[in-house]
């Protein structure tokens, strides 16, 4: 398993009935980019207004908690 991070943009309308956007970074343990795509998906299931911009190897050694 790796770190992936990986870059989620968000568009929403607001209060003033504009369109915004708003992007996100994730870190995500996966095996892939893919899988790492795959599980930001499944974590914003039900989400419509969502998309995955970009997927990239992180640098990270350990996570410690």
């Amino acid at each position: 398993m790796e770190y992936w991070q990986v870059k989620v943009q968000n568009e929403f309308e607001n209060e003033r009935g504009r369109i915004q956007k708003t992007t996100e970074l994730y870190l995500v343990v996966a095996i892939s980019a893919t899988d790492a795509e795959a599980k930001m998906y499944k974590h914003n299931e039900g989400m419509s207004n969502f998309r995955v911009v970009e997927v990239k190897k992180t640098k990270f050694l350990e996570v410690i908690n």
